[in-house]
């Protein structure tokens, strides 16, 4: 996703990457298993259609905040993780799920 030029606010641009209704729960949910095939984690993310899942995941690893990984295999088998990069969301992420919870 391309940022604007003017944009030099920190929260702006994390919020461009990481905003929407199913971006952060992706990164929850891939950050609780080391690497993760798209069923499982269509199931670990209640409620998500197909398409979402399919479109965030593109978005997460055009950021490079998600690897995807081919195995080349007959049936198709890839599976997602976390890159180091997304990897450095998990705290800013169990922050986040504290203060929901303290406050839902």
């Amino acid at each position: 996703m391309k940022l604007t030029p003017d944009w030099n606010c920190g929260v702006a641009k994390a919020m461009t990457i990481l905003g929407g209704k199913w971006r952060l729960n992706i990164i929850w949910a891939l950050s609780k298993q080391e690497q993760i095939r798209f069923n499982q984690l269509k199931r670990d993310v209640k409620g998500i259609t197909n398409v979402m899942l399919t479109r965030s995941l593109d978005a997460l690893i055009a950021e490079q905040l998600v690897a995807r990984y081919d195995f080349q295999t007959i049936p198709p088998r890839v599976a997602y993780a976390l890159t180091p990069k997304g990897q450095s969301l998990i705290p800013i992420v169990k922050n986040l799920n504290a203060w929901g919870q303290a406050n839902l």
